[in-house]
């Protein structure tokens, strides 16, 4: 694709890529002014078709971003992602970047809520934008990748085994074209595609085993589970119901335990991401929350969170 401005792009897009204002680098006095130090990471190169590299001032004492800017070459779907991700780093520190999620990233860049912000084809702007973020935190926390993190199996994408196999479970991909929308791996390097194949029948046999566990489990009775399946069971229960929303806005739950309390069974949770900082995480999102574990599970469910 050339350079020109793609006529799918919605408003909002469109003028982020006419008006890149986070686009260059931050200067050592800027960083200054901001009592922050200067970090950046580089993500792909050239042969890919995709450079991105992350410019960030991090405040060393609490470890966030006071300030986010990047470089980027590549198609102009890519200036937009990486504005929005800038705005959406800003002011936040590093576990909390790190759990930035796809949906929530693409809902900011739509003019419309049931409508798309990128073309099909171009999806993998918003996933190699994000998984640029995951290894830049890591390397700023001084984490070493393992083999799955280092080992790029396409000479078309710049993304490792573990990002790849992220990306087939978060979108639920079934097929190699619907891969290389969202990571571009194998759309025009074959030699992968067994490899990535071998990924994508790994995770639909993953899931079958999920649903008939989950089938299994609700054929039994909240209360007749034992301690280790009533989390599960919570768990599958939070994933049919309030997860979605909870990651598109770019926070999730741990599901601590599961303990009973006569004829109440408290469930312990914890947030993740948005939602640990979020003014309705123990209001609002609490209760929708219970509400649906009592919907799904037993009315005699009390959520906390620790």
């Amino acid at each position: 694709m050339d350079q020109e401005t793609n006529t799918e792009y919605g408003i909002k897009v469109a003028m982020f890529i006419s008006e890149p204002k986070y686009m260059g680098t931050i200067s050592e006095e800027e960083a200054e002014e901001l009592n922050a130090t200067l970090f950046s990471y580089t993500y792909g190169d050239d042969t890919y078709g995709y450079k991105l590299t992350l410019h960030w001032a991090v405040n060393t004492h609490e470890d966030t971003i006071v300030l986010a800017r990047y470089s980027y070459e590549g198609i102009p779907s890519g200036i937009a992602v990486n504005h929005m991700l800038a705005l959406l780093c800003a002011n936040k520190n590093m576990p909390d970047v790190e759990t930035i999620a796809y949906a929530a990233l693409e809902k900011f860049l739509r003019d419309n809520p049931k409508i798309p912000a990128l073309p099909t084809s171009e999806y993998y702007a918003i996933t190699f934008a994000l998984d640029a973020v995951k290894l830049a935190v890591k390397k700023y926390i001084g984490v070493a990748l393992n083999h799955e993190e280092n080992t790029i199996p396409c000479t078309d994408s710049p993304m490792g085994l573990t990002s790849i196999k992220s990306s087939i479970a978060s979108h639920n991909i079934e097929t190699l074209e619907e891969l290389g929308c969202y990571t571009k791996a194998g759309t025009s390097d074959t030699s992968c595609n067994e490899e990535l194949l071998a990924l994508i029948e790994a995770q639909q046999k993953s899931l079958a085993e999920t649903k008939e566990a989950e089938d299994a489990l609700s054929d039994v009775p909240f209360k007749d589970l034992s301690p280790h399946h009533k989390v599960i069971a919570v768990d599958i229960a939070i994933d049919n119901t309030v997860r979605d929303f909870l990651v598109m806005d770019g926070g999730d739950i741990d599901i601590i335990n599961v303990e009973e309390n006569g004829d109440a069974y408290i469930v312990y949770i914890s947030y993740l991401g948005a939602c640990s900082s979020c003014s309705s995480s123990g209001t609002g999102t609490l209760y929708a929350i219970q509400n649906a574990l009592r919907d799904k599970l037993d009315p005699n469910i009390q959520v906390i969170a620790i």
